[in-house]
């Protein structure tokens, strides 16, 4: 049996992050740290088939996160909050009367790569950092105890951390008394429990698309890829940024041609948590996301003092509608041609019939084409993944911008409505959900398919509060939608390496015009 144990909440810097949830739930790479961990484990124990998790006793699970539990084959013990982690183990072992046998424990925010094999062994590394833990002298070096530990008796477990009265390091010591325990060096090892450590972990566990390449090395993001042109309109959307919105963005420290003679940037590394995993994996009160949204306003508001010309206006009112219209159709098509699907059939959603893929891009781009344009500094991929929070300044930062109009020309200016509809996109759309997996798919009795989110009463209200506030002056939220479901259908050829995701992404579509535009 194998026990992650996760049975307290993060510390106060994290909850400021993230909510008050357990390590083992803290977002990593576009995934929960639990889901890399069980990934690690299952890989390195292929025949250990219980893998069980601690929560606290009072952390009530999301219908997402059980649904998590379940896909990843875990079971839940519940432990009293103000249990030593020797408590812990010994509650969760006699909740489950593990009495015999080989018990591993991994410590709740550790992430190891690769697991040492046998039993009766306490994993070790390496570490430039002093955190209070235990240390052993390894062949003249000092290395940690990292957080795995592997006991060939349960029994005796048991009795150890019976008599240790709650002191976990105590209780290993006992046990190597009467079974000789080995120290186990591991190489691959990722400390989370604390906010130096959680960073500098992530910067090494990054997720990235199929068109770029991203690396970070001692405090410095190297991006490339290709194409060249639109890394490098990146690079120069952050230049040319007015003195107002500096603030706003990464400090470029190089730029140039690497050996492949493609177009490279360097930024600072910014260790901060992007809004996709707060707002998907997080536990943040209302109020938190009240705040981010003025956040967000106040960046909007800043990028619209914009002073553009009349021919400059008639540039960004003609790249919308390239946007809108010439991108919807020709992605629409080029997804009925990869897949043939027959874009033209009527659909349904909640047993209501509705128009087809192509009718339903037609009445989205006629409503969007009729709503005001908003001539801005245009970041063009405004979407959680690409903001950052500061929480300790309480300031955002952004990445990745577009830096490129329709026509292929660098640019900083645009519609200010299509930065609002990929923030839309993330809040309303749960594109983030869909990347991160918590969607399901469901079929009625119709025998149709209809996408689900099973979004608690707390996401719900901050769906909410995004729509009640006004991002752009005298302009209602909701009138941004139509422009939403054509970038989820746009989206459809982008995602035909996933055609899990493909279909989740049309499904959405969907759904937001059955709920939204009709």
């Amino acid at each position: 049996m194998i026990i992650i144990n996760s049975g307290a909440y993060v510390i106060a810097e994290f909850q400021a992050e993230f909510g008050k949830i357990p390590p083992s739930l803290l977002p990593i790479g576009n995934k929960t740290l639990l889901e890399h961990q069980v990934a690690n484990l299952r890989e390195s124990f292929p025949d250990e088939q219980r893998i069980v998790v601690s929560l606290p006793e009072h952390y009530e699970l999301t219908i997402n996160e059980s649904h998590l539990l379940t896909r990843l084959g875990l079971s839940a013990v519940f432990t009293p909050e103000n249990f030593t982690l020797a408590e812990s183990v010994l509650y969760v072992l006699n909740t489950l009367g593990k009495a015999d046998g080989v018990v591993r424990l991994l410590h709740g925010d550790t992430l190891i790569g690769g697991f040492p094999p046998g039993t009766d062994l306490v994993a070790v590394a390496k570490t430039r950092d002093d955190y209070g833990w235990q240390y052993e002298s390894v062949a003249d070096e000092t290395l940690a105890w990292c957080g795995f530990f592997c006991f060939s008796s349960a029994r005796d477990l048991i009795r150890t951390l019976t008599i240790s009265r709650g002191q976990f390091t105590k209780a290993v010591r006992i046990y190597e008394e009467s079974i000789p325990v080995t120290l186990c060096r591991v190489d691959d090892w990722f400390d989370l429990g604390h906010i130096n450590t959680y960073f500098r972990s992530r910067s090494t566990i990054t997720t990235q698309r199929a068109f770029n390449e991203l690396t970070i090395r001692a405090g410095v993001v190297m991006k490339s890829g290709s194409p060249s042109r639109k890394i490098q309109a990146e690079a120069n959307w952050i230049k040319s940024l007015p003195v107002r919105l500096k603030r706003y963005v990464p400090q470029i420290i190089e730029e140039g041609i690497d050996a492949r003679g493609d177009f490279f940037y360097a930024t600072e590394y910014l260790a901060l948590s992007p809004l996709n995993e707060i707002f998907v994996h997080g536990r943040n009160p209302e109020s938190f996301w009240q705040r981010i949204f003025f956040l967000i306003r106040d960046f909007l508001e800043n990028c619209r003092e914009l002073q553009p010309t009349d021919e400059l206006k008639q540039k960004i009112a003609a790249d919308m509608a390239l946007l809108c219209r010439e991108k919807t159709r020709q992605r629409l098509s080029a997804f009925a041609k990869a897949t043939g699907s027959a874009t033209h059939h009527a659909t349904t959603c909640a047993g209501r019939s509705l128009p087809s893929l192509e009718d339903m891009a037609e009445v989205c781009i006629a409503r969007s084409m009729a709503l005001p344009v908003f001539s801005s500094v245009m970041h063009g991929d405004f979407c959680f993944s690409n903001i950052l929070l500061d929480s300790r300044s309480d300031a955002l930062k952004v990445i990745d911008p577009r830096g490129m109009n329709e026509l292929g020309e660098m640019v900083i200016a645009g519609d200010q409505k299509y930065d609002l509809a990929k923030l839309a996109h993330s809040v309303l759309g749960l594109y983030d959900f869909i990347i991160a997996g918590r969607y399901q798919l469901l079929e009625t009795a119709s025998g149709d398919t209809e996408i689900s989110f099973n979004l608690d009463a707390r996401l719900e209200s901050i769906q909410k509060d995004f729509l009640a506030t006004e991002f752009l002056p005298g302009f209602s939220t909701r009138e941004i939608m139509p422009l939403v479901v054509l970038l989820f259908l746009s989206m459809l050829p982008l995602h035909a390496d996933r055609p899990d995701r493909q279909r989740a992404m049309k499904l959405n579509a969907i759904r937001l015009y059955s709920t939204y535009l009709t």
